[in-house]
């Protein structure tokens, strides 16, 4: 509605400067800075809450694990400005980041908030002005079912954190933190030190040769079979050492070291040989996915050993200079306006006939994405203004 003033609230302050020049006027942007609200600390709780089931993990272990809020001390200031600001708006527009941790920003700022105006849940995937008008047109509900999968998993990490890293304090290391991923991290590191542990290993031998055709460029060649029998690898053994059966019943070959030196002295010794067969085999290369967040910084750190923070400056540096759109992000998917301006320019340097027929489409391998996609189009989404019952 033409007059009306909207509040948009993102995470971060540089998306709210690049977004608020998209937008207009009409909107005021202005980030949250992350969450505003989380657990309370067992020290913050109220004293009649201390002694009975939240005293310990701010979480009441004893009716359904309802968590205790509160809004942290460094985001009251926020909090502030954002309920100022809400005062002289007819509309607030949730734009945190859809994912979990973006869907739970949006709905405790609703909860700290409590609106009174038109809420709308509007979420874009890439920074260019095309993206964030299209997000204007296509507004939603919030997600409940995003918001309670972080919900769990925020008292998860509570619940088994506290009580882990003491251990990890007096174990390891002091400050270090068991919540969250490092919980899962440290099962992995204790599963697979039992397989170390449980691991025996089992001796084999290959042989490998130089030939040297007259006139022409020398190769190495493996030996692979014995006799017609095929000779063992790595793959064909379990893991207490011996073969496999799979491997035992077909007569593979154990090459051990005695033999596999006869043979190789054997082979010196000038014994003729003769190329049977040569097989060429088509190979395709294709271009790698873009880069998401993980994969720039995995690439940086072998190829130019940059850290994670450098890279991450570098990137941020690239951003505000207009070179790509955002660096933050978990999907490969491409803008759509960039794959057509891109597919523009190859033609015009290079020639129509160096495109592919199609744009390659490149999908996401985190599972995440794929139930937010699936999640979004249901039918029975709560409204963003459905009451949850919740301990704050």
């Amino acid at each position: 509605m033409e007059g009306t003033k909207k509040l948009v609230i993102v995470e971060s302050p540089t998306k709210a400067k690049t977004i608020g020049a998209y937008l207009g006027n009409d909107y005021q942007v202005i980030a949250s800075v992350g969450h505003v609200r989380d657990l309370a600390e067992p020290s913050e709780l109220p004293t009649d809450l201390k002694k009975g089931p939240f005293g310990k993990f701010a979480v009441d272990v004893e009716n359904n694990f309802a968590p205790y809020y509160v809004v942290n001390d460094n985001k009251k200031k926020t909090v502030s400005e954002l309920k100022r600001a809400l005062k002289d708006a007819d509309e607030l527009w949730l734009a945190t980041d859809e994912d979990r941790e973006g869907e739970a920003i949006a709905w405790h700022l609703l909860e700290v908030l409590k609106p009174k105006v038109p809420v709308r849940r509007m979420v874009f995937h890439e920074i260019t002005k095309e993206a964030i008008e299209q997000a204007k047109q296509n507004t939603r509900d919030l997600d409940t079912a995003l918001v309670d999968a972080q919900e769990t998993r925020r008292i998860l990490d509570r619940l088994y954190g506290y009580d882990i890293s003491p251990v990890l304090w007096r174990k390891v290391a002091p400050k270090l933190s068991a919540g969250r991923v490092q919980s899962a991290a440290t099962r992995l590191v204790v599963d697979r030190e039992r397989e170390r542990l449980a691991f025996r290993s089992a001796e084999y031998w290959d042989l490998l040769a130089t030939f040297q055709p007259n006139g022409g460029t020398g190769f190495e060649a493996k030996l692979v079979r014995l006799n017609e029998q095929r000779l063992a690898t790595g793959g064909d053994f379990n893991d207490d050492g011996a073969l496999k059966d799979k491997a035992a019943k077909a007569g593979v070959i154990l090459l051990g070291k005695d033999r596999a030196q006869s043979l190789a002295a054997l082979l010196s010794t000038n014994v003729p040989a003769k190329v049977l067969s040569v097989e060429t085999k088509p190979h395709t290369r294709r271009p790698a996915a873009p880069f998401t967040t993980s994969t720039l910084q995995q690439e940086a750190s072998r190829k130019l050993r940059y850290s994670s923070r450098q890279t991450m400056s570098y990137a941020q540096s690239l951003y505000e200079n207009g070179y790509i759109t955002y660096m933050r992000t978990d999907s490969p998917t491409l803008s759509q306006q960039a794959i057509t301006a891109a597919r523009a320019q190859a033609a015009a340097l290079y020639g129509a006939e160096t495109l592919p027929e199609k744009p390659r489409v490149y999908t996401g391998k985190s599972k995440g994405l794929r139930k937010r996609t699936r999640l979004s189009g249901r039918q029975e989404t709560p409204s963003i203004n459905q009451a949850r019952s919740r301990a704050s």
